[in-house]
């Protein structure tokens, strides 16, 4: 692929073509979901990033995408399908388990890694904020969604969102899903990426990986809505309603 093409591509495009490629820019702290609509060449000047390393990495690692999910080639409804099970599902069963986990090492180790307090606060704070978002697209967004697809399949026109355009919540979405990521970011530093300090016990160290592992879905799942599901709900509402 040609090099300039690669750089002035937006980095959302970019996962959407092979998932795998988020694993690169994870490693180099580049935003795929919440800035996925960025070049990558200003991705990477945001982030102090030169773009010829990454565009080196991108070429040179193994992107063969095998056990990665083709998100972009799926039907519309199977991805709010997954989006439902998997991500929404996934939040409210192991978020709650990871918060008595992150409240367990910081009652233990709190007093030698004071980190560990505001951790438990901001992760609290981000499931009462995840669960009120999870609402608003399973009440609202998704519900109408889901018509203005089966309407679109049946070559239908649909009716007018209640609220005046799908464009409205999906607004919302956006910058709820900005301030999760931006609160995860903040995350990821204060735990210095998920290393564990010398001498802790395994709970701290498997909380940490469970965490890591939390906010990869997180970024999935939000990856999916900002730069594949919400574009195509634009689309839908302009081809179904009249």
């Amino acid at each position: 692929m040609d090099n300039t093409f690669l750089k002035r591509r937006s980095v959302g495009s970019i996962v959407n073509d092979n998932f795998a490629t988020a694993r690169v820019f994870k490693s180099f702290g580049l935003d795929f979901c919440c800035g996925g609509s960025a070049a990558l060449e200003d991705a990477c000047r945001a982030a102090g990033v030169d773009v010829d390393v990454v565009v080196e990495a991108l070429m040179s690692e193994d992107l063969s995408n095998v056990g990665a999910i083709p998100f972009d080639s799926w039907p519309t409804d199977l991805l709010i399908d997954y989006v439902l099970k998997i991500h929404h599902r996934g939040i409210r069963t192991k978020g709650p388990r990871l918060l008595n986990d992150i409240r367990t090492v910081a009652r233990v180790h709190g007093d030698a890694h004071p980190e560990l307090l505001q951790l438990e606060e901001l992760f609290e704070k981000s499931l009462i904020d995840l669960e009120n978002h999870l609402r608003k697209e399973e009440q609202v967004l998704f519900p109408y969604c889901y018509k203005l697809y089966e309407a679109n399949l049946r070559g239908e026109s649909h009716q007018q969102m209640h609220c005046g355009s799908v464009a409205n919540p999906i607004r919302v979405m956006l910058a709820e899903h900005s301030d999760e990521g931006t609160r995860y970011k903040f995350i990821r530093v204060l735990m210095k990426d998920f290393v564990a300090p010398e001498g802790v016990c395994p709970t701290y160290r498997l909380m940490l990986q469970d965490l890591e592992l939390f906010m990869d879905s997180l970024f999935e799942h939000i990856h999916i809505e900002n730069n594949i599901l919400f574009p195509r709900f634009v689309e839908l509402e302009a081809r179904s309603v009249k």
